[in-house]
């Protein structure tokens, strides 16, 4: 581990959750002396502080906490992810495809969003976009549900897995979201399993100065991972104002990392620029 890209990494948690902060306290752009932070956009340090995953607390997730449908209606959640087209359908009590596809070629036809662009969502099963989410992705999920292991995100994960749609990120999504629910909200590996991506991989090997392709095994990803859990418990690693973090919030900030080097390095950018 090299010691100068260890602290870079717990500066960039810091920074960018210094400037969640200032745009709560109602200060002003742009809010970080940081050139790159400044230009460039980048996630929340903590995913429960995103816009659709609010969203999705204060109108799914809280309201319909017991409600038997909530695993479903995270998985629905996250296949579409765009709030305006969540709210026009409604939390799913009742399972009625047809209608939600009549709601989302209704958008369309209208030119209005129907799905997020924050990550890509790509498929070839067959049929139009909202034919393969609905027919293809959600209703087989919906007709035989994966098993919920309540004391542990990773083999909930793994459940997802076998599932149209559900690569290893976005089933990742949903039990992320559900680990903030009654299913795995006691879950024994919160603190000991993150599903690692390929940035949160090359965030790694920039942090342990290895080629940025390299391959690192599953277990190896884990131990790493939580070493540097453990770094972020330590007296003076993060600042005052940052809460404890979890296994996801190092696996998603790994991921950001990257994204950072890239542009300091000179090796590429994000995708998208600050609009303040």
């Amino acid at each position: 581990m090299v010691q100068n890209q260890l602290e870079r990494f717990f500066y960039y948690i810091n920074e960018r959750h210094r400037i969640w902060q200032k745009r709560q306290d109602g200060e002003k752009f742009p809010w970080t002396n940081d050139k790159i932070l400044q230009t460039y956009s980048f996630c929340n340090v903590f995913r429960e502080l995103d816009k659709v995953t609010i969203w999705l607390r204060e109108n799914w997730k809280e309201p319909y906490a017991d409600h038997p449908n909530l695993p479903f209606a995270m998985a629905m959640a996250r296949q579409i992810n765009w709030p305006s087209t969540l709210e026009e359908i409604g939390f799913p009590e009742h399972w009625n495809p047809e209608r939600i596809k009549a709601i989302m070629q209704g958008r369309m036809n209208r030119k209005e969003k129907v799905y997020t662009g924050a990550y890509m969502l790509t498929g070839t099963l067959g049929g139009t976009k909202v034919e393969q989410t609905i027919d293809k992705i959600l209703t087989p999920l919906y007709e035989s549900p994966p098993k919920i292991t309540p004391e542990s995100l990773e083999q909930t994960w793994k459940q997802y897995l076998p599932y149209a749609g559900f690569s290893g990120f976005m089933a990742y999504e949903v039990v992320t979201d559900l680990r903030h629910t009654k299913y795995l909200n006691k879950a024994e590996d919160i603190m000991t399993w993150a599903n690692a991506g390929p940035g949160a991989k090359r965030g790694l090997n920039r942090i342990y100065d290895r080629p940025l392709n390299q391959t690192i095994k599953g277990f190896q990803l884990t131990e790493e991972m939580e070493l540097l859990l453990n770094f972020s418990n330590y007296d003076g690693i993060l600042e005052k104002y940052v809460p404890n973090l979890e296994m996801r919030e190092i696996e998603h900030c790994l991921c950001e990392f990257d994204k950072y080097e890239r542009v300091r390095l000179g090796q590429g950018r994000p995708r998208s620029k600050y609009k303040p």
